[in-house]
């Protein structure tokens, strides 16, 4: 059974995650920021509950993790460090499961025989003596997914434990910064 599971992996993982890339093009909504705020509220005391159990999940379905820091910002302007807590430990999990997927179902061996040259060179940009400032740079610029620089660190086998301190120096001034300006923006929005 679990042998069959792992055979299927890939084609199960990517059918929810195109499943997940429909609803995104056909109903947008659905996961703006606006939505995710109004979904919390409506859960009352559980939300904050569900929005730790979805920050840490959303990895999985590669979801970018903006919309629900700024979402949980907005729907607890009262509670900036413990939405900065939870979303930091999202960005570790999230760049954890994306690091480990590659060697699940092996998919790493998939992508490294169908673009050799492109995971090529990324190995050896990540493997290279400026492979630290290559993740924090990465990490920092907010119009590159964070999973992206993960799931080539996994395929190129480099250390996690290496991965996640500049993986975390490029981050946290980035989800500090959307922290505060959900707060900002709720404020905005409650006028």
């Amino acid at each position: 059974m679990m042998t069959n599971l792992l055979q299927n992996f890939n084609k199960i993982w990517l059918s929810i995650v195109a499943v997940n890339l429909l609803l995104v093009i056909l109903i947008p909504d659905w996961f703006s920021r606006e939505s995710i705020v109004d979904f919390l509220d409506s859960l009352g005391v559980f939300a904050l509950i569900t929005y730790v159990v979805v920050s840490l999940a959303r990895a999985i379905l590669l979801l970018p993790i903006t919309p629900f820091i700024i979402a949980g910002a907005i729907t607890f302007p009262d509670m900036p460090g413990i939405i900065w807590i939870i979303s930091t430990i999202g960005v570790v999990v999230g760049a954890l499961v994306v690091y480990s997927f590659p060697s699940l179902g092996n998919y790493d061996k998939y992508v490294e025989g169908k673009h050799p040259k492109a995971v090529g060179y990324l190995k050896q940009k990540i493997l290279g003596e400026y492979a630290f400032w290559i993740i924090i740079g990465w990490s920092f610029f907010p119009a590159v997914p964070t999973d992206a620089i993960c799931y080539v660190s996994g395929i190129a086998n480099y250390p996690f434990k290496k991965l996640i301190i500049p993986l975390l120096i490029g981050e946290l001034p980035i989800v500090t910064a959307y922290v505060f300006l959900g707060i900002e923006i709720g404020e905005w929005l409650r006028l």
